[in-house]
């Protein structure tokens, strides 16, 4: 939207000096829709220096502060990964699930021969406190700040999704753009972007979905977010509005068939789409359904009335997308 161009002192500025022109000459050269809201301007502006003010109908919500996110790097003789956590106990919990899988190849001397339920125990030992004691292995886990597009959003306060209506004259107004050497291709529904392509370095047919151009007067929420949900085949990865999400056993059964790598990025789905809880003490994601942390270890009890929330002090990882800006 062009007003996403101006900060929200310089769109109350034009707002009153559309008020300001709404009975010059100039307007009656407007389109009739234009010197209506100009108008009501005018209106607006005499009512508040004189009586009562309209109701609020849209709010500005500032740009999103940036977020710290611990970077995990883990190679061996054969594979060098690195990925992204939104905590280093659960970046640490990933590590010590690498270290188990691979304790057969350390032993003697001080070393158990099997690996301890402590995290950080079981990674000092695998490594030694040189982090030398396995050839041609090691790891690095440091944090990063990711930052977010600064700019203003405008939403309504009234928020209302579109009816059948007006969702089929938005899904006849998508637009499709054709990869160029801006971007991938990119389809355009309602503001939002979703990308798809042939990603050659990593093997895969990527889809990546950008939420910061959502239209705000059809489907941004009071709180800037956009009602999503990812269905692949016929299943639902992602939720947001409450409906049709994952059954838990088959996001538990996903999960025991899923390598260390895959079972991070369906944890990390299953968190946002609040199918799953991270543990406050060790960050460890359970199933929404138990009440007791499962890492062993930690066994920490949470109230029943916490299982599905979204622990206000743990983001998603976010997802690492390859393509830019259009």
């Amino acid at each position: 939207m062009l007003a996403e161009r101006f900060r929200p002192s310089d769109i109350e500025s034009l707002v009153r000096i559309a008020g300001a022109l709404a009975h010059s000459p100039a307007a009656a050269e407007l389109p009739p829709q234009y010197r209506e809201l100009a108008q009501r301007v005018h209106a607006e502006i005499v009512a508040e220096s004189s009586g009562p003010r309209s109701p609020a109908v849209s709010a500005f919500l500032g740009s999103r502060p940036s977020e710290q996110v611990w970077m995990l790097r883990i190679w061996t003789r054969h594979k060098d990964t690195t990925a992204p956590y939104a905590s280093k106990g659960a970046a640490l919990a990933e590590l010590a699930t690498h270290v188990r899988s691979s304790w057969a190849n350390v032993g003697g001397g001080d070393v158990p021969d099997e690996p301890p339920a402590d995290d950080a125990e079981a990674v000092d030992l695998y490594y030694g406190s040189g982090g030398d004691a396995v050839p041609d292995q090691g790891f690095e886990l440091y944090s990063e700040e990711i930052g977010r597009p600064q700019h203003t959003r405008i939403v309504p306060l009234d928020f209302v999704f579109p009816d059948a209506v007006k969702a089929e004259g938005l899904n006849r107004g998508a637009v499709f753009y054709a990869a160029d050497d801006d971007g991938p291709s990119c389809l355009e529904v309602a503001g939002v972007l979703v990308f798809g392509y042939v990603d050659a370095e990593d093997g895969v047919v990527q889809v990546s979905v950008h939420l910061d151009s959502a239209d705000p007067e059809h489907v941004v929420r009071p709180d800037g977010s956009v009602p999503l949900r990812v269905v692949v085949e016929d299943t639902v990865l992602l939720d947001d509005s409450n409906h049709y999400a994952p059954h838990p056993p088959v996001l538990e059964q996903l999960l025991d068939a899923a390598d260390p790598e895959q079972r991070a990025a369906l944890s990390s789905v299953a968190i946002s789409a609040g199918l799953m809880w991270s543990c406050p003490d060790c960050q460890w994601s359970n199933p929404r359904a138990t009440e007791r942390c499962e890492r062993p270890g930690c066994g920490r009890r949470v109230k029943a009335t916490a299982i599905g929330s979204r622990w206000a002090e743990l983001s998603p990882a976010p997802t690492l997308a390859l393509d830019g800006p259009r």
